[in-house]
C-alpha cells in the first residue's frame, strides 16, 4: 500500500491529509517538514485514512512536532481511530507533544 500525502495552506495553517499506510517503505513521502512555508502557526495533521503507522512513522510524526516547537507553531491531529491514539499514548507521542508544545 502507498502514502498519499496533501498538504494544504490556507492562511497561517498548513492542513495535512495521511492516507494510507507510514512506515518504513512509505516514510519518505511524508518528508514535507523542511519545506514548511513561511508564516505557518499551526500544522492540521488528518489521520481519517491512515490505515497503519509503525515506529518510522511515529518518528516523522515527532519531526512535525519538532518543527512546530521550531515555528512556535500549534499541531493538531485530527481523526484519530482508537489504534492510533492507543499508540501514540503508548508510545508518548501525546506527552512529547505537551512537552515541545505545551498544549494537550
Amino acid at each position: 500500500m502507498l502514502l498519499t500525502v496533501k498538504s494544504e495552506r490556507i492562511g497561517a495553517s498548513l492542513n495535512i491529509a495521511v492516507k494510507g499506510v507510514l512506515d518504513y517503505s512509505t516514510v519518505e513521502s511524508f518528508d514535507f517538514v523542511n519545506e514548511t512555508p513561511q508564516g505557518v502557526t499551526e500544522f492540521n495533521v488528518d489521520f481519517a485514512e491512515l490505515e497503519f503507522i509503525d515506529s518510522t512513522g511515529i518518528g516523522s510524526i515527532l519531526t512535525v512536532l519538532h518543527k512546530a516547537n521550531e515555528l512556535q507553531a500549534k499541531v493538531n491531529f485530527n481523526n484519530m481511530s482508537e489504534e492510533t491514539k492507543a499508540l501514540f499514548e503508548t508510545i508518548g507521542v501525546f506527552d512529547i507533544k505537551k512537552s515541545l508544545l505545551g498544549e494537550e
